[in-house]
C-alpha cells in the first residue's frame, strides 16, 4: 500500500507548548501509514534530540519565518507532500499565503492548528494584531482548521467569520508514556524543601502567564509556603524586582527552563496557572500526569472542557489574591493528596489524538 508523505512544519523546536505538541504529533503519526517530514526553519531547540529517528527533518536554516518564503516554497514543491501540517501562527501565516500557488502544482491537503484564541491574543500583542490583520484573509485557504477546544473553535468562527464545517475540535495531544518515564528521574534529587507548602508554575516567563498575580497571593501567605516558577522569558527582571518590592525573596524561585519539568511537578504539592489567557494549558494535563490537583486562573481558555472542578483542578479568580491565599490554607491538605481519575488523561493520549487526524485526513482524500 501506498504511503501518504505528510510534512509537518514549525520554526524552531524550544521547550515552549506548540513545539511541545507538534514533537508528540509527529512522533506518534502512524509511520505504517506515512512518510514523515518534519520541516524546521532553523534547527535548533532541546526538543530535536526528542524528534523519532524514522521522521525526516528539513533544516531550512533561516534566521526568520517571514523572510523565508522562497526556501518554503520550494521544499514543498520538490518533496511534493500529501499533507501539510502547520502549528504555530508565523509558520500558519506564511503558509496559508503560499496555499494557492502550491495548490496548482498538486492536490494537497493543508491542515493549520491554531495555538491560541485569536480575539485574545490580537489583544494583548502588538505583533499577533499586525498578523491577524492578513491572516483573517488567508486562514480560510486551509482545508482544515484545528482548535484545541469547543471554546477556541468558536472564538475562530466569529473572529475570522469562517464556515463552521472547516474547523475541528481537537485537544492537544500528550505523549503519556512519555511523560511517565520522564517522571522517574531524577528519583533520588530532593527538588523542593518538604518542611514547606511548595506552589509550582510552569510556563515563559511573558505577560501571557500572569505570574505577577501568583506573587501578590504569595504576599498574603505565611512562610510555610514556598513558589518555585520554571521557564524563562522577558518577564524575568520585572517578577524579580516584584520579588525584592514585596520582600519575599526567601519564599519564591524562579530557576529558569529545565528541559525536564516532571520530577518537579511530580514533588511538588500543587500546580497553579495564573494566565491571562491560555489556548489549551498542556501544563494542566501534564500536571494532572505527575498525579497534582491544579488551581487555575478563570481566564479565556481555561475551562470545564479541561478542568473538572474538584476532580482534577479548579478554577478561581486569581485578581482576588486574598481569595486565592484563602482557598489554600483551608483546603491545603486536600489538594496535596487529591487523587486524579486516570480516565480524565488517558483521552489526551497522542496516539489516540493522531488518530483523529487521519479520520479527517481519510476524508479529505475519499
Amino acid at each position: 500500500m501506498k504511503k501518504n508523505k505528510i510534512l509537518f512544519a514549525m520554526h524552531e523546536l524550544d521547550l515552549g507548548g506548540a513545539q511541545r505538541v507538534m514533537t508528540n504529533i509527529v512522533n506518534n503519526f502512524n509511520k505504517e501509514l506515512y512518510d514523515v517530514h518534519f520541516c524546521l526553519f532553523k534547527k535548533k531547540g532541546a526538543l530535536v534530540s526528542d524528534i523519532k529517528e524514522e521522521v525526516i527533518i528539513h533544516d531550512l536554516k533561516s534566521k526568520r519565518v517571514l523572510t523565508s518564503s522562497i526556501k518554503y516554497y520550494k521544499l514543498i514543491l520538490n518533496l511534493k507532500p500529501d499533507i501539510v501540517f502547520t502549528n504555530i501562527t508565523h509558520v500558519n501565516l506564511l503558509t496559508s499565503l503560499l496555499i494557492p500557488f502550491l495548490k496548482l502544482k498538486k492536490d494537497i491537503c493543508f491542515f493549520t492548528r491554531e495555538v491560541n484564541n485569536p480575539s485574545i491574543r490580537s489583544s494583548f500583542k502588538l505583533s499577533s494584531k499586525i498578523m491577524d490583520f492578513f491572516y483573517r484573509y488567508t486562514i480560510t485557504n486551509f482545508d482544515f482548521i484545528i482548535a484545541q477546544s469547543n471554546y477556541m473553535k468558536t472564538d475562530i468562527i466569529s473572529h475570522y467569520c469562517i464556515e463552521k464545517s472547516k474547523i475541528h475540535a481537537i485537544p492537544n495531544p500528550l505523549d503519556i508514556a512519555h511523560i511517565r518515564k520522564k517522571i522517574e528521574e531524577d528519583k533520588s534529587t530532593l527538588f523542593f524543601n518538604k518542611t514547606r507548602k511548595n506552589i509550582l508554575a510552569v510556563g515563559g516567563l511573558r505577560k501571557q502567564k500572569g505570574y505577577d498575580k501568583l506573587l501578590n497571593i504569595m504576599k498574603y501567605l505565611d512562610d510555610s509556603y514556598q513558589l518555585t516558577i520554571i521557564g524563562e522569558g522577558p518577564e524575568r527582571v520585572f517578577l524579580e524586582n516584584t520579588i525584592k518590592d514585596f520582600n519575599i525573596e526567601n519564599r519564591v524561585k524562579l530557576l529558569g527552563n529545565k528541559s525536564n519539568p516532571y520530577p518537579y511537578m511530580r514533588d511538588c504539592d500543587v500546580l497553579m496557572v495564573s494566565s491571562n489567557y491560555e489556548g489549551f494549558p498542556n501544563v494542566i494535563i501534564e500536571a494532572n500526569i505527575c498525579g497534582k490537583f491544579v488551581l487555575a486562573n478563570n481566564c479565556p481558555g481555561i475551562n470545564s472542557e479541561i478542568i473538572k472542578v474538584s476532580i482534577n483542578g479548579v478554577i478561581l479568580d486569581f485578581n482576588n489574591p486574598q481569595i486565592i491565599a484563602s482557598y489554600l490554607k483551608e483546603n491545603f491538605l486536600q489538594i496535596k493528596n487529591k487523587k486524579i481519575p486516570l480516565k480524565l488523561i488517558d483521552r489526551y493520549d497522542a496516539r489516540k489524538i493522531s488518530q483523529k487526524y487521519h479520520i479527517l485526513i481519510k476524508q479529505y482524500f475519499d
